[in-house]
């Protein structure tokens, strides 16, 4: 499940040069938050033990008290599972140039369910015994869960897509109880008639808080001026709580080493901010292009030259009359 954090990382490395240089458009995530958060844990406590039985000893077996020393055997068997419901509130501020986002954010998770076991070891005979029983339940709990993470992301249009990582405590509740049951040899009965011997029982507990790494990735959802919507997953890692409960004393069993709790937890937030800034004005429409100018009236054409009438063909020239006879 870490590589959903390696592959955030790697992808905001990618782009952080061309979010850089993204336009002025994308919503403004700078300011100070507060939210809540609720959602499912799946925990696993690996504890590392060794069981200490200190086994009947000093009882008469018909010669004479019988010593028998301690037995230890390893009783780490691998993890345990559980799961339930995580939930808490978280406050943080984000820092944003451009479409990059950096953060830090702190949270405080209650968690609910417990997770156990329950084993019965054989011990081989003692001068005192035909063999014994140790019963061992132990139970692991956690309480609580906080973290101080930063955050890097990128802003597209509205959304933020984030990787996250940092310290985280927690608070783990143990207990476990013993049983041990030798069943004596008839020589051990026969010297002590009346006695019984067991079941001794034995048990404790504690709780601690310690710390250890945490890391996961998200996307939040702008959907109001001050309130945005996400999911957020977190693989925690907090190693070392120290086991040491039971009875030190005659036929009493102890336990002693240490347990790593191990948490994958999936979140619904909802966040609230403070004093953020309106969100960006839609980019101005262009404003269209004035109307093409009508076209030019083209002048009227002239009036038509009116072509003169035709002229009469002039008259035929009338001879001249002959000059008047000369009087005598």
């Amino acid at each position: 499940m870490r590589k959903l954090f390696y592959g955030t990382a790697a992808l905001a490395a990618l782009i952080a040069g061309p979010v850089l240089a993204q336009p002025e458009t994308v919503a403004d995530w700078t300011g100070p938050y507060i939210g809540v958060n609720g959602g499912w844990s799946w925990s696993k406590t690996s504890p590392h033990t060794s069981t200490t039985v200190n086994q009947l000893t000093e009882v008469n077996a018909g010669d004479g008290a019988v010593a028998v020393p301690p037995v230890t055997f390893d009783s780490s068997f691998g993890g345990r599972k559980g799961s339930g419901f995580m939930g808490g509130g978280q406050v943080g501020f984000n820092g944003q140039v451009g479409g990059l986002l950096l953060g830090v954010e702190g949270d405080f998770d209650g968690v609910s369910g417990r997770h156990g076991d329950a084993f019965v070891y054989n011990l081989p005979p003692t001068g005192l015994t035909t063999g014994a029983t140790v019963t061992t339940f132990r139970e692991f709990k956690p309480r609580w869960v906080a973290t101080l993470r930063g955050r890097v992301g990128v802003v597209v249009d509205r959304a933020l897509i984030y990787g996250t990582g940092g310290a985280a405590w927690a608070d783990v509740r143990s207990r476990a109880d013993f049983a041990y049951a030798p069943a004596v040899t008839s020589a051990v009965m026969a010297a002590n008639p009346g006695t019984t011997y067991g079941p001794y029982f034995s048990s404790g507990g504690g709780n601690e808080t310690r710390m250890g790494w945490t890391a996961g990735a998200g996307v939040e959802f702008m959907v109001a001026r001050n309130v945005s919507v996400g999911a957020e997953y977190r693989h925690t890692e907090i190693d070392g709580y120290n086991v040491a409960y039971g009875s030190v004393g005659p036929n009493g069993v102890s336990q002693f080493g240490h347990a790593d709790y191990h948490d994958d937890a999936v979140l619904a937030r909802v966040n609230f901010r403070f004093g953020a800034p309106p969100p960006p004005p839609p980019p101005a429409a262009e404003p269209a292009p004035p109307p093409p100018p009508p076209p030019a009236a083209e002048p009227p054409p002239p009036p038509p030259v009116a072509e003169p009438a035709p002229q009469p063909p002039p008259p035929p020239e009338q001879p001249a009359p002959p000059p008047p006879a000369p009087r005598g």
